[in-house]
């Protein structure tokens, strides 16, 4: 099983998606995929996620982009 993690901007055009085997937790894949985004767009100002990026993974990826002083 395989899931993956998609990356659009405001209009919904696709920036990146990642595709991973299902046992790696979303938090796991979600701190990759944003340390990827962050060097492919510098200027992110919001990030809009579904429940299963929830918990300590939120504070990181604030911190990460810098949305999180």
């Amino acid at each position: 099983m395989i899931k993956r993690h998609v990356v659009v901007d405001k209009n919904g055009f696709l920036l990146t998606v990642m595709a991973i085997i299902a046992c790696v937790h979303d938090t796991k894949a979600a701190h990759l995929l944003v340390r990827y985004l962050r060097k492919l767009c510098c200027n992110i100002k919001v990030i809009l996620a579904d429940a299963g990026y929830r918990g300590e993974i939120v504070d990181r990826i604030k911190t990460a982009c810098g949305l999180y002083p």
